[in-house]
């Protein structure tokens, strides 16, 4: 069954729910309904995407579509799926989605009970306002999670809101998120370490941030153009040892809350080095005894 010219419900009001609705309704499907279980946000996102109806009545905005994305949070999901089911909201043969990264397509078992195909379609970027949304979903990976009927309806999704497909293994859902939160999460988190930093080093905030700026999309494109561990540079991966002991040092005197961070990094960027090849073992053996002395674990 092809669900390109079907109806589509958005259960959920947020960022997520809001932005695909409205990209969907771009590309030619027709929105029929926003459901929320606040009517200020269901119309509020209603607007936005320009189509349907806005209702917290969720079991009818389900029962009139072909297609119902539950974007929820991660721990209603479930609960919203299998009270719009225990109504019988669900169309039989219709699709059901969740957008969740880090829950399996089995927490839709509800919808799947009522004869729906189910799916997971989990876009793998950052999406902090609808706005960013919009600009960011095209041309971004989707992972997809479910039976080979219900894959193919969501591969027609993926292409409407020009995204690719990425595939993983049974069972890897909970890894797959992680990897994508070390990503993205970990990466800002990273970059307040380095301003926390440059603040005891006497530097602006601000400054600094606009400093570093172009050292982080030169390492990103670096490790578009050559991968990993080949993008990684550095005292760590040149073999630096009285580098990696000064920054230790004035850690240590400075900021010795962050002396465990620095050095756990540092040990995970020292196997790195050493893959990459650009480190020699003697230098590598004095390192790592230089960080593991400051490691928790």
């Amino acid at each position: 069954m092809s669900f390109r010219t079907s109806n589509i419900a958005i259960i959920g009001a947020g960022v997520v729910g809001t932005a695909i609705g409205y990209l969907l309704k771009q590309s030619g499907y027709s929105i029929t309904g926003i459901g929320s279980r606040l009517m200020e946000s269901a119309g509020k996102a209603r607007d936005f995407i320009g189509q349907g109806e806005a209702s917290t009545d969720l079991v009818r905005i389900a029962r009139n579509a072909d297609i119902v994305f539950i974007t929820t949070s991660d721990d209603a999901i479930e609960q919203v799926c299998n009270h719009i089911s225990g109504q019988r909201g669900f169309k039989p043969g219709s699709l059901v989605a969740h957008t969740s990264g880090a829950l399996p397509v089995e927490v839709l078992d509800g919808a799947k009970q009522a004869g729906a195909l189910t799916v997971c379609i989990h876009p793998l970027q950052s999406l902090p306002s609808v706005q960013e949304a919009l600009r960011n979903i095209s041309g971004s990976y989707f992972c997809l999670e479910g039976d080979s009927s219900s894959l193919k309806a969501a591969r027609e999704l993926v292409k409407a809101l020009n995204g690719l497909e990425l595939t993983i293994a049974p069972g890897g859902k909970s890894l797959y998120h992680a990897g994508a939160a070390a990503v993205s999460n970990f990466l800002v988190a990273t970059i307040g370490f380095g301003l926390q930093l440059h603040e005891a080093a006497g530097i602006n905030r601000r400054d600094s941030l606009n400093a570093l700026l172009p050292l982080i999309r030169g390492t990103l494109k670096n490790v578009g153009q050559l991968g990993i561990p080949d993008a990684l540079t550095g005292p760590i991966a040149r073999g630096d040892v009285h580098t990696v002991q000064n920054h230790l040092h004035s850690i240590e005197q400075n900021l010795p809350e962050l002396l465990g961070l620095y050095a756990e990094l540092g040990r995970y960027t020292l196997g790195l080095a050493l893959e990459k090849g650009s480190l020699d073992s003697e230098a590598a053996q004095k390192i790592r005894i230089l960080l593991e002395q400051h490691c928790k674990g």
